[in-house]
């Protein structure tokens, strides 16, 4: 499955994607436990698509989320926020580390108005994931 890092709709601008100002500030935060979560988690994604074992549906929301199985700490709050584009790939938004079950609103409004303004047809919002995951051009 290919994967497309979602910009904020009033910000399409912006140097990098959310997830990837949002995985930098783990990374400067000495996060590595969640990070590493995160990025093992993508690369699932990346090579099984559907089948990646961490999707979980967001209930009452058009949103997915990539949930570690392990719980508590660091790696076992790790979530990243996303939804399916209408071609079957991944429109990857944001990402946290939970303490408790709820997802941060903040994040999750984010998500939604990314995937609205994608659903609008601002998908120039999106940018194809270039990384070793999947080789190269994601575009």
């Amino acid at each position: 499955m290919r994967l497309w890092l979602g910009r904020h709709p009033s910000r399409l601008a912006a140097h990098r994607p959310i997830i990837i100002d949002e995985l930098l500030e783990l990374a400067v935060d000495g996060r590595t436990g969640a990070l590493s979560t995160m990025i093992a988690m993508l690369h699932d994604l990346y090579r099984h698509g559907r089948g990646c074992r961490y999707i979980e549906k967001l209930k009452g929301l058009p949103l997915w989320e990539l949930k570690p199985a392990s719980r508590g700490g660091e790696k076992g709050g790790a979530r990243i926020y996303w939804f399916f584009l209408a071609n079957g790939d991944a429109g990857i938004v944001n990402c946290e580390v939970k303490d408790g079950d709820a997802p941060d609103p903040m994040k999750l409004e984010v998500a939604l108005e990314v995937l609205v303004a994608y659903k609008r047809g601002v998908q120039e919002g999106c940018e194809g994931l270039r990384t070793a995951m999947n080789g190269g051009s994601g575009s």
